[in-house]
C-alpha cells in the first residue's frame, strides 16, 4: 500500500503485506509462486485463513483458498480466492497462477512462477476511523480495482533451494483514482532444504523441512524469519519464528492420505503487539486422486484393447489350423505323416492357449492393480507408451539434453549399475530407470531401500499400464 498510518486509536500499526510467512506446505504459492510446483501437492484444494490477534470483531484476517493442477511432469497452474483486510483496506478478488521447472543439469532445475491477483480494494470498517486522525473520505479515494503481478524465480540444486520473489512487481488501477496507484513492493528472498527421514514405513515419505527468509516491507522495517516443518504422510509438526509477529508452533494430521488439517498459533513479542492476542491460522487441503468415471473410461478402452488382441489372435490360429487341416489332406497317403502333424498342431495350440491365458491374466492383473499416492511421494502414470512393457519403472532422473543424458548414463554404468532408458515423445525426455517392477510394492520396497543400498539419490516411479 501507498498510505502507511502509524496509529489509529490503539490500534498496532499492521504491515500491509499477506502475512503468510507461516506457509510451508499447503498454498505456499502464496510465498512465492514456484512452491505451487512442489510444496502445494498438486492436485489439490486447500484453503488458508490468519486471524491476528484473535478479536471477536475487527481483527484484520487473511483468507486464501486455491485448486493447485499439474499439467505436466514440469509445469502447474492453479486458481484461487484472496480475501486480505489489513486494518485500513480491505483486498476482494481471484489468484491465476502458473509455475514451469527447467532442468539445467544433473539435480539442477530453475523455477519460474507468476502470480495474478485481481481484486476489489476498499476501506476495511469505518468503526477504526471514529476519531481525529484519520478521515474516511481521503480514504474512500483509495477505492479502486486493482490488479498486480507477483513473479519468483527459484533455483533448486538436489534438496536445496534459494529463491525471490515480488509480491507486487508491477500493479495498477483497472478503476478508480490513477493518481493512487502505488508502486508497492515487497521483495522476499528464501533459503530452504528438504532432509529424508527414515522413520517408519507406515508414516511414507518423511523429511524435515527448515526455510529461512528476509522481506522488505514498504515504509516499514524490514522482516526475518525461520520455520522448521516435520512432515510425515499421517501428521506433520511446524515452528517458526518472526521478528515482528513472534514465534508460533502448529501441528495437523493427514486422513486416509487425502485430506489435511491443521492450526497453528502465533504469539506477538513486538513491544506494539505485546497487549494483543495470540494470531490463529487454520489450514485444510484435499489431494484428488482420479475421478471413478474417469478410472471407468480407461478401464474400458483397455478391456477394448485386450478383446481386439483376443480377436485378432483368434483369426490367426484359425488360419493356421485352416493351413494345417490343408497339409493333412496332402499328406493323407502318410498316415504316420498325418498323425505327427495332428501331434504338433495340437501341441502348438495347447501352447498358445496357454500364452494367450497368460497374456490375458498378466494384463487384467496390471489393469486393476489400484495405486494410492502417498503424501508426498513422486509417481507419474501414463496409459500406455509405445515400446514400453507395462509396469512400474524406477526413474533416477529425466533428460531433455543428450550430453547430459550420456554423461549420467556413464556415470551409473562406473558406479557397477545397469541403468536402461526409454524416450517419451510426448514431453522429449529421456527417462533413465534402474529397474522395472510388476508392482507397486516392488517399486516402493526399491526405491525407500536406495535400491537395496546401490544408489544415494533420489529415485521416483513411473508407471506404465499397458503398451
Amino acid at each position: 500500500m501507498a498510505i502507511y498510518m502509524t496509529s489509529w486509536g490503539q490500534e498496532p500499526v499492521l504491515p500491509s503485506d499477506f502475512r503468510q510467512h507461516s506457509l510451508t506446505q499447503f498454498n505456499a504459492s502464496l510465498f512465492n509462486p514456484t512452491y505451487a510446483l512442489d510444496w502445494n501437492n498438486p492436485n489439490s484444494f486447500s484453503v488458508w485463513t490468519r486471524w491476528q490477534w484473535q478479536t471477536i470483531d475487527e481483527d484484520p484476517t487473511t483468507i486464501f483458498a486455491n485448486y493447485t493442477h499439474q499439467l505436466n511432469a514440469s509445469s502447474v497452474a492453479s486458481a484461487g480466492f484472496l480475501q486480505h483486510n489489513t486494518g485500513v483496506f480491505l483486498y476482494t478478488g481471484g489468484n491465476l497462477n502458473f509455475a514451469q521447472a527447467f532442468e539445467l543439469g544433473d539435480d539442477i532445475r530453475l523455477m519460474a512462477g507468476l502470480n495474478i491477483f485481481a481484486f476489489q480494494q476498499s476501506v476495511a470498517d469505518e468503526q477504526f476511523f471514529q476519531g481525529d486522525e484519520l478521515d474516511p473520505v481521503f480514504l474512500e479515494d483509495y477505492e479502486a480495482f486493482r490488479v498486480q503481478f507477483s513473479p519468483g524465480l527459484r533455483l533448486v540444486v538436489n534438496q536445496f533451494s534459494i529463491g525471490v520473489a515480488l509480491e507486487n512487481a508491477v500493479g495498477f488501477n483497472v478503476s478508480g483514482n490513477s493518481e493512487n496507484m502505488d508502486s508497492f513492493q515487497s521483495v522476499t528472498g528464501t533459503l530452504s532444504n528438504d532432509f529424508p527421514i527414515a522413520i517408519s514405513k507406515g508414516l511414507g515419505n518423511s523429511f524435515v523441512r527448515p526455510v529461512l527468509y528476509i522481506k522488505t516491507i514498504p515504509n516499514g522495517d524490514a522482516q526475518y524469519g525461520l520455520n522448521g516443518l516435520f512432515s510425515t504422510s499421517k501428521f506433520w509438526v511446524q515452528g517458526g519464528y518472526n521478528n515482528f509477529y513472534g514465534p508460533s508452533g502448529g501441528l495437523g494430521i493427514t486422513i486416509s492420505k487425502a485430506f489435511s488439517i491443521g492450526g497453528l498459533m502465533e504469539f506477538g513479542t513486538d513491544s506494539s503487539l505485546s497487549e494483543e492476542e495470540s494470531t490463529i491460522e487454520i489450514v485444510a487441503s484435499y489431494q484428488f486422486g482420479r475421478t471413478r468415471s474417469r478410472e471407468k473410461e480407461k478401464e474400458n478402452e483397455e478391456s477394448n484393447r485386450l478383446e481386439e488382441d483376443i480377436e485378432k489372435q483368434r483369426l490367426d490360429k484359425e488360419q493356421r489350423e485352416l493351413e494345417a487341416r490343408r497339409r493333412i489332406e496332402r499328406e493323407k497317403d502318410s498316415l504316420a505323416e498325418v498323425k505327427r502333424i495332428k501331434e504338433q498342431l495340437e501341441l502348438q495350440q495347447e501352447k498358445e492357449r496357454l500364452e494367450l491365458q497368460r497374456k490375458k491374466d498378466s494384463i487384467a492383473q496390471l489393469q486393476h492393480q489400484k495405486v494410492v499416492v502417498q503424501a508426498n511421494e513422486r509417481y507419474e502414470e501414463v496409459e500406455n507408451e509405445d515400446g514400453l512393457q507395462p509396469g512400474f519403472y524406477l526413474i533416477a532422473n529425466v533428460y531433455g539434453t543428450k550430453k547430459y543424458f550420456d554423461n549420467f548414463m556413464k556415470t551409473l554404468r562406473e558406479k557397477g549399475l545397469e541403468p536402461k532408458s526409454f524416450y517419451r515423445s510426448f514431453n522429449k525426455y529421456n527417462y533413465v530407470y534402474l529397474e522395472r517392477y510388476d508392482t507397486m510394492e516392488e517399486a516402493r520396497k526399491a526405491r525407500d531401500s536406495k535400491f537395496f543400498g546401490k544408489y544415494d539419490e533420489e529415485l521416483w516411479i513411473f508407471r506404465v499400464k499397458s503398451n
